[in-house]
């Protein structure tokens, strides 16, 4: 890969010896992501901790090691902006301060800027430190932030590649944090597979176990047993593997269901969707401006039409991309 081809950020941290050449991943249609967490990136300058606004020294290990930079690149113009990749955590349980647990994607529409990293790598002043926690927070956390226009365009468009990359680095990543050949189910998953008999008329928990009881009859051999996900080798999982990690994590039993998740959430990135909800103090908006695929959050688990294989949504996508959303490299 040229060092012309790629965004202009990302040939500085490049040139900066912050990132290697095989940590930036792409489409064909221009999107970008450094496969290395920000977490990462800061410790290649021996950046580990950073004041909060009260002045408190946190770890960046407990608040930026599943957030990723990527870019959207249309012609001479770049977007960056920030997407989760979370594996299950339970840095809350020791009491120290720490980001949220629940495993899950986020791909966040609002653009970051970069200058504001460049700069703290640059110069680590407690200063740069902190300006660059309160812009992470504001692409990923605060409320009353603007979408990007141009990120809006690209994760709207069903052609677009970015979420079948994403939907196959996930499983990569979850796999790679395997021990004894297998990964717990995430604790929101486990508590959907117990509740499912206890609630016999509920498509809402049968869902997601009937299609692990689905996969293990596929593969010949039990790959998850609402326990435990078995990884065979996580240095090269086979698809059975891939797909059990991304609905117990996601809830998005297919690529195509996830591509259509996020399609869905940008599609909804207009005015009118700004109105407040009565009795929820927030609006459609605000939970479109960050597509978050997780099964912690169930506000569009069971009739959500990315969840049915049959919708119009998900059905587009596949006829899209069933020929190509594996040739991502």
């Amino acid at each position: 890969m040229s060092d012309k081809c790629i965004p202009n950020a990302f040939g500085l941290l490049l040139r900066d010896m912050c990132i290697d050449k095989p940590d930036i991943l792409k489409t064909s249609d221009g999107f970008f992501l450094i496969n290395k967490s920000i977490e990462e990136i800061l410790a290649s300058r021996n950046i580990f901790d950073f004041p909060d606004t009260n002045g408190e020294r946190l770890a960046c290990s407990r608040f930026f090691d599943d957030w990723f930079l990527y870019a959207v690149l249309n012609g001479e113009r770049c977007t960056y902006s920030l997407l989760k990749l979370r594996e299950q955590e339970h840095d809350s349980e020791d009491g120290l301060p720490a980001d949220g647990d629940t495993p899950g994607v986020t791909i966040s529409f609002i653009s970051f800027d970069t200058e504001i990293l460049l700069d703290c790598l640059d110069a680590p002043t407690d200063a740069n430190r902190e300006r660059l926690n309160v812009e992470i927070n504001r692409v990923v956390a605060y409320k009353g932030q603007q979408h990007s226009k141009e990120l809006k365009s690209y994760f709207k468009d069903p052609h677009s590649s970015a979420s079948y990359l994403v939907a196959y680095i996930y499983p990569k990543r979850i796999a790679s944090f395997a021990e004894n050949g297998c990964v717990h189910v995430p604790e929101c998953y486990k508590k959907i597979a117990q509740q499912r008999n206890a609630h016999k008329n509920s498509s809402k928990v049968k869902r997601l176990p009937q299609f692990i009881e689905m996969l293990n009859q596929a593969s010949g051999r039990i790959v998850c047993d609402n326990e435990n996900i078995f990884i065979e080798d996580k240095r090269s999982i086979d698809e059975y593997e891939a797909a059990a990690i991304l609905a117990t994590h996601t809830g998005n039993t297919s690529s195509f269901s996830f591509a259509a998740e996020v399609e869905y959430h940008a599609r909804f990135l207009t005015p009118l969707a700004k109105i407040k909800i009565p009795f929820l103090g927030r609006s459609i908006y605000d939970s479109a401006i960050r597509a978050d695929m997780t099964i912690g959050d169930t506000e569009f688990e069971g009739p959500a039409p990315f969840h049915n294989d049959n919708s119009k949504i998900v059905k587009r996508q596949i006829l899209l991309h069933k020929d190509s959303h594996n040739d991502i490299w």
